[in-house]
């Protein structure tokens, strides 16, 4: 099966549990389907809160940008993202007459993932990282990047172009989004991604910290990496320490599709839910009140970003959402 294939397979059986869970807990089922689009890495938080909702809702794991040339389009009433809306997509909504609710539900730590049996590379630092993925790297094994490692083959996994997590650990890592290395095997299957690596003693991999927590059937076979020296961790992403590999989730949601009552009660459950199922997903909860702020800034209908563009700013995201 082909990783578009097994998306909208998933999406199918995810609309197929909701409405299986609405009927067995007697909950009433949602009128219409909501279409979601964008992030795989955010997808397990929503459709988790869909299904704690009873919610009939369709979720594509396409990746953060392809999802928001759909939503910006019209054609989707929500869109996971892993990053803040660029301005090229800012600019395709204005353009379409589309506006938008930004709202944070999580914080994420991107992860680079071994393979279990590789004993050696337990940290690296960014230079490192940056030699491995650059556009220009001449890293063929793992001794190239460290003169100690083995002279054994490296081989590169990744999310693909178009999604948020390949823009922002391109971004960080090697300076520029979308610049990266030739022959990286990539998908948006998150399955398919940590199998290869479970196949491959060689492998090195990125990921969201949920993707490769939530891996069951080759968790054990996969160790993450340090980062110069810092571990990836619900403390070290919210004390700052984990950088430049942390960041928040969101979901954007269309003001148009708030007028279903279906869309604005999902959203409401989702902003309730997000805390307890970002952990139970195996990302990183928001706090008291960034949780606080975002449902605020639902409820007031607050439209726009507060990254005006730029998914890679600096912003305190607290101090922007509540100014």
């Amino acid at each position: 099966m082909t990783p578009t294939n097994r998306r909208a397979a998933a999406a199918t059986l995810a609309g197929v549990a909701a409405l299986a869970l609405a009927a067995c807990t007697g909950q009433a089922s949602a009128t219409d389907q909501i279409e979601i689009s964008g992030s795989s890495t955010v997808a397990p938080i929503t459709e988790h809160v869909a299904r704690m909702a009873g919610q009939d809702v369709s979720v594509t794991a396409e990746g953060t940008e392809d999802g928001f040339a759909r939503f910006c389009a019209g054609e989707t009433a929500i869109n996971n993202a892993s990053e803040a809306i660029p301005q090229e997509f800012l600019d395709a909504c204005e353009a379409a007459g589309v506006e938008f609710i930004e709202l944070p539900i999580a914080w994420d730590a991107l992860a680079v993932v071994v393979h279990a049996q590789n004993e050696f590379a337990d940290d690296v630092t960014i230079e490192e990282l940056g030699a491995i993925w650059a556009p220009d790297s001449s890293v063929q094994t793992w001794q190239d990047v460290r003169p100690e490692w083995p002279d054994s083959e490296l081989t590169r996994y990744g999310r693909p172009d178009g999604s948020g997590t390949f823009a922002t650990f391109t971004h960080q890592v090697n300076g520029e989004a979308g610049q990266i290395v030739e022959g990286v095997q990539s998908s948006d299957d998150i399955t398919e991604l940590t199998g290869w690596v479970a196949d491959d003693p060689g492998a090195i991999a990125f990921m969201g910290i949920g993707n490769y927590l939530g891996s069951a059937e080759t968790r054990d076979e996969l160790t993450t990496v340090s980062i110069d020296g810092v571990a990836p961790s619900r403390e070290r992403v919210q004390d700052g320490s984990y950088e430049p590999l942390s960041r928040p989730l969101f979901i954007y949601v269309s003001t148009t599709a708030l007028e279903s009552e279906d869309v604005t009660g999902f959203v409401e459950a989702y902003l309730e839910q997000a805390q307890a199922s970002a952990a139970l997903t195996f990302f990183y909860a928001l706090d008291d009140e960034l949780t606080a702020a975002a449902a605020q800034r639902f409820e007031a209908r607050v439209t726009g970003s507060v990254f005006d563009g730029d998914p890679f700013g600096e912003v305190d995201l607290l101090e922007a959402l509540t100014s």
